[in-house]
């Protein structure tokens, strides 16, 4: 009776991260859209009298294997702006440059409560340069790159959740990261 109830006491009704009753298993979509801040301050000549815009938008979407251990894995990408600066050159002409990247990272995540969870990736983040001065023209390259993060999950029913996230994104080709705070909609959509 005491195993039954045990048992019992672990299938929850509100999603949770930490790992269920074994041999348990699922795919869980982490769909994250929030803001993030460039904080160096590295870019234009000054003699171009450049504006930079260090806050803009980061969209990702994790997916996650949950198995019923507590390490998981899976995969991250998203699209995300690194900086935007506005230029204005001797003669008053204005033009902008930025920089954009899809990361498509590995991830790992552990759970550290219920419902506070770490994860960390490395893998490769594709670079695209826009200039927008007497014409337009753009250039990629790939470069790798990781980030880290922390988010804690507010458990929406069994299969879902809302929460926050707090990250850092950085490509090492550049030298250029951000610190991000997304809001993040949990679910699990697959289970065996």
């Amino acid at each position: 009776m005491l195993l039954s109830l045990a048992g019992a006491a672990q299938d929850t009704t509100e999603f949770t991260s930490k790992p269920g009753r074994a041999g348990r298993y699922s795919l869980v979509a982490y769909f994250n859209a929030g803001g993030s801040y460039y904080s160096a301050n590295r870019g234009a000549p000054a003699y171009l009298q450049p504006s930079l815009r260090r806050v803009n938008p980061l969209a990702t979407v994790r997916v996650l294997w949950h198995p019923d251990r507590q390490l998981k894995a899976g995969l991250e990408s998203g699209f995300m702006t690194f900086y935007s600066y506005g230029l204005k050159d001797s003669l008053g002409k204005k033009g902008r440059v930025s920089l954009d990247a899809v990361p498509v990272l590995l991830v790992w995540s552990m759970s550290v409560t219920d419902h506070l969870n770490i994860f960390a990736g490395s893998g490769a983040y594709f670079l695209t340069t826009h200039l927008d001065y007497e014409g337009k023209s753009k250039a990629s390259r790939l470069a790798m790159g990781w980030m880290a993060a922390a988010s804690y999950i507010w458990p929406l029913g069994k299969n879902a959740g809302l929460g926050t996230e707090f990250k850092w994104m950085y490509a090492s080709g550049t030298s250029s990261g951000v610190l991000a705070l997304q809001v993040q909609y949990v679910w699990k959509f697959a289970h065996w």
